[in-house]
Formats: structure tokens, sequence, C-alpha cells
């Protein structure tokens, strides 16, 4: 991959002002011998390859946000490869794209009973990624797994989910996929977003004859479909970051987090236009985060470099001073330490984030770790306390789900208590986590 090409390699936007008010984007989309341009591969369902408006999905709004940020493109792939320009009418503006893709409609992680697997087709007959040599890989798969009942092992069938869980299967196939990666190239893991099962029950069947739900009672179908999605994409996210800790280069994207299952999904499963123009910005910021050295999952830290002149007196003093300041918050607990050393000579003073000390140079280090606990106090929030009564029950889990299903809005809820892992935003994630704390509670 050419990561550090990307700042220059500009698209060639040309904006046409027309004699409505619609205006046309034209994107340069690169062919596949230009060396410049990132070869991209999007993997995946009919999530990745459209479900609606043809076949285009969420890519095309892809291409139109890596256009805007300057990163040069060529998206590869089996299907729709024999062009490298479409077009695409969203919001009075033409979206100029490049089609191609390895996403297919109703397939599994691996192939089972009804369904084709997309490990089978992408390594069973060829190797799509030795064909296609992307530069990044974008997979999100699962949605059919789940829309089966197949998260779990299941007895009811000789295939291959009676043998693994789909999250064994997706690991499979992600190690699979690295084995044929170039040491500079980059997968990248997405979630799956939330089905609305009162929608859909016709398409849930599988929860009445493999896990015993009664599916005419939509209301109990939509809890254990929300579990089941929820315990895949928390384990999507595990595995992303199971692969990135051995040192392989997986990051984890998070594309439930922008498709609301009330306004973004077009029949409960697959998303809208609107829905699929939010993956398509998130994928997008993904991989511009990535190319800046700054990816997705990571904490980044900013470094300032501040340059103080001292005037020189008849005797002059040189002060070289080390700042060592951690920072542990940790119930109540902050601890600030500081030693300075002043030595007699001559004149600059430097403040900045590196670990370099010179008689010159004042250099300060901060390290600041975060543990997020569950304490109460009179200043202190009570992590996971959705209804901010002062105690940690289920009717917690039960506020904090019904706000991320779009059933109450945020006046109903402290976010800020909801917020357990401290990202600064409220997801299945954090209702995972609660769960688990109201499990060791008991």
């Amino acid at each position: 991959m050419k990561l550090t090409k990307w700042a220059a390699l500009l698209i060639g936007g040309t904006m046409t002002v027309c004699t409505s008010s619609a205006f046309s984007m034209t994107n340069e989309v690169y062919a596949d011998d230009n060396t410049d341009a990132y070869k991209i591969m999007c993997v995946g369902d009919s999530i990745t390859h459209g479900y609606i408006n043809g076949d285009n999905g969420y890519r095309k709004y892809l291409c139109y946000y890596l256009g805007e940020k300057g990163i040069s493109y060529d998206m590869v792939g089996p299907e729709n490869n024999w062009t490298n320009t479409s077009t695409y009418d969203w919001n009075g503006t033409t979206i100029t794209y490049d089609p191609a893709h390895c996403g297919y409609s109703g397939y599994a992680i691996k192939q089972y009973n009804g369904r084709s697997g997309i490990y089978e087709t992408m390594f069973g007959n060829g190797n799509v990624m030795q064909t296609y040599d992307p530069d990044m890989i974008l997979l999100q798969i699962g949605t059919n797994d789940l829309l089966d009942a197949r998260l779990d092992v299941v007895n009811n069938t000789g295939d291959i989910t009676s043998q693994v869980s789909a999250l064994e299967r997706l690991e499979t196939l992600v190690d699979e996929i690295i084995v044929n990666m170039d040491a500079d190239d980059t997968l990248f893991l997405a979630s799956v977003p939330d089905i609305d099962a009162k929608l859909r029950p016709d398409w849930l069947g599988a929860y009445g004859y493999i896990l015993g739900v009664d599916t005419s009672n939509t209301s109990e179908l939509q809890a254990v479909v929300n579990d089941c999605v929820d315990k895949y994409n928390a384990g999507v996210k595990a595995l992303a970051d199971k692969k990135a800790s051995e040192g392989k280069n997986v990051h984890f994207a998070d594309i439930n987090s922008v498709v609301d299952m009330k306004s973004g999904l077009y029949d409960g499963v697959h998303p809208n236009e609107s829905g699929y123009a939010e993956m398509g910005k998130l994928w997008a910021d993904t991989l511009s985060d990535y190319l800046e050295k700054s990816p997705i999952g990571t904490t980044t830290t900013s470094t300032e470099t501040t340059t103080v002149a001292t005037t020189t007196e008849t005797t002059t003093e040189t002060t070289t001073t080390t700042l060592t300041e951690t920072t542990t918050i940790s119930e109540t607990e902050t601890t600030t330490t500081e030693s300075t050393t002043t030595a007699e000579t001559t004149t600059t003073t430097t403040l900045t984030e590196t670990t370099s000390v010179t008689t010159e140079t004042t250099t300060a280090t901060e390290s600041t770790t975060v543990s997020t606990t569950t304490t109460t106090g009179t200043d202190e929030k009570l992590l996971g306390d959705a209804n901010d009564n002062g105690t940690l029950e289920i009717a917690d889990a039960v506020l904090l789900r019904k706000y991320l299903v779009g059933i109450n809005d945020k006046n109903e809820i402290s976010l800020e208590n909801c917020d357990i892992d401290s990202n600064g935003r409220v997801n299945i994630f954090d209702a995972v986590m609660l769960l688990e704390m109201l499990t060791a509670n008991r």
C-alpha cells in the first residue's frame, strides 16, 4: 500500500454550475494501472452489494467522500469491474464513482445449508485477494448469519454452523484474508447494522424453530435479535482488537453506530439511502484517519511546542526543568508529581512534549491513565445509571436499550452515565458492558 503518498494524491474534482439549482460533482477515478491510487476492495453481503437503487449501496458515497478528502482510489473486485465509472444522482449532485466490489446478496460468512459463503467466494475457486491485490479491504459480513439465528453453534443441521459459531467462522475468514495481505495492506473489520424484527418477522423464522422464540410476539423476538446483534458486534470489535494486538494490520469500523434502526433502514435490515450515505461517510473518515496515522479505535495525542525566550542580564542563568505529570483517574484519586532542577549557565527555555532533556531544554512529558470504574459520591457519576437515580439496576439496561433503538430520546436518559467506556459516545458496546456490570453485581 502507498501510505506515504496519499496527501499529495488529489482526485481531480470539478464543479459545474448548471442552469438549475443542481450541480454535478465529477471525480477522476483512477484506472487499475494507476500506481498512485489506493486499491480498495469492499467485501460483504447485500449491504455491500447494494440492496436498493441498483448495486451501489454505500460504495458510491464512499467514493464521493474520498474525493472530498482528496484521496485517490481505485475500487477493485470481481463484480462490476468492467468499468471504472458509474454515476448516481444524489440530492442534486451527480456522483461519479468506481463500481467494482466484492459484495453478494444473501451471502453468509461461510457456506451452510441455504446460504453461499463469502469465504468460499474469495478463496474456494481462485483467490480474489491475489487476483485484485487490494491495499485496503473493507469487510462487513454476518447479517445473514444473524437473520438465520446462526450466532451460536446450532444442533438442527449438519453443516458448518453445527460445528463453530459465527464469530469463529469470521475469524477463519479474517485469518485467510490476513495470510493473503501484503505487509503494508490493511483490513478494516466492520460491525453490522441493527435488525428491526418488528418489520421483518417473516425473515426471522429461524429464531422460532432453532431458538424456540415465539416469532409472533415481536417484542420478545426483537429483544432476542437485539441481543444477538449486540453480541456479534462486540465480538467483531474484540476480534479486530485481538488481531491488532498480535501485530496484524486490522482495524475496527463501527458501522452500527451510524445506521439508526428506525430512520436509517429501508426494510428493517438493509440501509436506506440516508443510512448508506452515513456508512459511506464513516468508511471515508475511517480510511482518512488511518492514512493520517491515526487509526479508528486508538487514542491520539497532540503535540504542542512552545518556545520561551528569556533576556540575558549581567548574570545569565539557564533553568533546565523536567516536568513529569501523571494523572490517574480511578474512583477519587488524582496524583501529580513535579520536579525542577536549576543549573547556572545560559539562556533559552523550550517546552516540548518529547522525552529528551538537555541543559537548554525544558521537557514535559504527560501520561494520563483513565480507569473507568463504578463509583458513587456527591460529585461523581455512577456509570451505567441511565435513569440517574443513584442506583444500578436492570431498569437502567432497559432504558439504555430503548434509547439505542430509538424508542426514547436523549432527554429521557443520562448519556454521561451511559458512556461506560468513556469514548465520547453511547452505543451498543456500552449496553453490553452495562449488562456485564449488572451480572457481576448479582
